[in-house]
């Protein structure tokens, strides 16, 4: 088994260039419209949103506008980053909620949030320095 694409609710389509293109680096792959009767079954919700396709390497982002605010809790996505300072930095530099608890001899520990409150925990690679 693997896993074949997130979905993830995204609140406005500028946030698909602004975090998931120049704070992640996803690449768009294409978009349509999901039917409103098969969003009212699959998910509860009587809309038919734009969805936007988005790929890194062997990930992909299915983005659905969608303007509501969602309770998470607990939920958020674990990346495995070589770049992770760079990532936070950009997050931090275009005003995306970023949190960072420093810890000794350990890497410290980064989340990063989107405008729809999605939530990434962003993890060293083996080959990234732990300061």
């Amino acid at each position: 088994m693997k896993l074949n694409h997130i979905g993830l609710n995204v609140q406005s389509k500028d946030e698909l260039v602004d975090f998931y293109q120049n704070i992640l680096g996803f690449n768009f792959e294409y978009q349509f419209a999901l039917n409103s009767v098969f969003a009212t079954i699959f998910f509860g919700i009587i809309k038919q949103p734009e969805v936007f396709l988005y790929k890194k390497e062997n990930l992909h982002f299915e983005l659905f506008i969608y303007s509501e605010n969602a309770k998470m809790g607990f939920a958020h996505l674990c990346l495995e980053v070589t770049n992770r300072k760079i990532i936070a930095k950009r997050s931090e530099n275009a005003g995306y909620p970023i949190t960072r608890i420093q810890r000794n001899d350990k890497p410290d520990i980064i989340f990063i949030k989107d405008k729809a409150r999605n939530i990434f925990e962003l993890k060293i690679e083996n080959n990234e320095n732990l300061s």
